[in-house]
């Protein structure tokens, strides 16, 4: 019996990406093509939209407070 011949296909990890107006590009029509194909990810997205910002907030305050300071504090305790 012989072998099927290799089906080409698109690997989305040897596109090359980046920064700029190609890239929000490639994100806002990854984003569009997946909310059109998952229903369930249009109630979920506005939510994750909201906790990611509220997240960035929280962790720029708290970055802000303290610039320049190590995240991981040392063992004081000796």
């Amino acid at each position: 019996m012989r072998e099927d011949p290799p089906n080409p296909q698109i690997n989305v990890s040897k596109i090359p990406v980046g920064g700029g107006i190609a890239g929000a590009f490639v994100v806002v029509a990854s984003m569009a093509i997946f909310l059109i194909g998952l229903p369930v990810l249009r109630y979920m997205f506005p939510a994750a939209v909201v906790l990611g910002c509220v997240v960035a907030l929280v962790l720029h305050f708290i970055r802000h407070e303290t610039p320049g300071a190590s995240w991981i504090l040392a063992d004081k305790k000796k």
